[in-house]
């Protein structure tokens, strides 16, 4: 039994050093899975406004817009400003 404290009491530190950086590394892990998450959420939101704004501001003007007219959003690479965020 004494061969048993001996060995037990050389691989302790060892095998608990090992565990607290699992958990240290686990928590990383799950923050950084959340944070990313969070974000897609937020960007689909502003997605959706944006989106949506475009929408009724082209059901809007649509009518009274001449063919070949090109706003500021247009203008560029033809995606459009995307979503803003007012000041």
């Amino acid at each position: 039994m004494d061969t048993f404290w001996e060995y037990f009491s050389v691989l302790a530190p060892s095998v608990g050093l090992g565990l607290i950086f699992w958990l240290v590394m686990r928590s990383l892990f799950r923050a950084d899975s959340g944070e990313r998450n969070a974000r897609a959420e937020l960007e689909e939101r502003e997605a959706e406004e944006w989106a949506r704004l475009r929408a009724e501001r082209g059901s809007r003007d649509g009518a009274g817009g001449t063919a070949g007219e090109t706003t500021a959003d247009d203008a560029g690479d033809g995606r459009g400003a995307g979503p803003t965020t007012a000041s």
